[in-house]
């Protein structure tokens, strides 16, 4: 939603989010996953904090699994989505800053982001 303080997320998605049960099969977790890309802006980090159920999309033909660590993935996207912060709209004065990140592809495939804020 956007208005004159800036842009945050749909307050019935918020809600929506709330609700959301743990995937159990591939389908579920591809809708969820594709949910929370929309609102990836407002996540710093999103690509590695998804990562643990992210990679279980990788493992076709494998008997679906979800983990500990998918679990917690998922909860902390599910936290972080209803706590988003306001993205303000940029002014014309003020430093702007570039924020980047990217994994180590020796440990985790390849995850590239950034972020430009004022």
């Amino acid at each position: 939603m956007v208005d004159r303080h800036g842009v945050r997320p749909d307050p019935e998605a918020v809600e929506a989010v709330l609700t959301w049960k743990a995937p159990r099969t591939d389908t579920q977790l591809m809708s969820f996953l594709g949910f929370a890309n929309y609102y990836r802006e407002f996540i710093k980090g999103y690509a590695n904090k998804v990562y643990p159920m992210q990679k279980l999309m990788r493992n076709k033909g494998e008997k679906f699994e979800w983990s500990d660590k998918a679990q917690t993935a998922f909860e902390n996207i599910k936290r972080e989505l209803c706590e988003a912060p306001v993205l303000g709209m940029p002014t014309e004065k003020g430093t702007y800053v570039l924020d980047t990140d990217a994994s180590d592809a020796s440990v985790l495939d390849v995850a590239i982001s950034g972020i430009l804020h004022q």
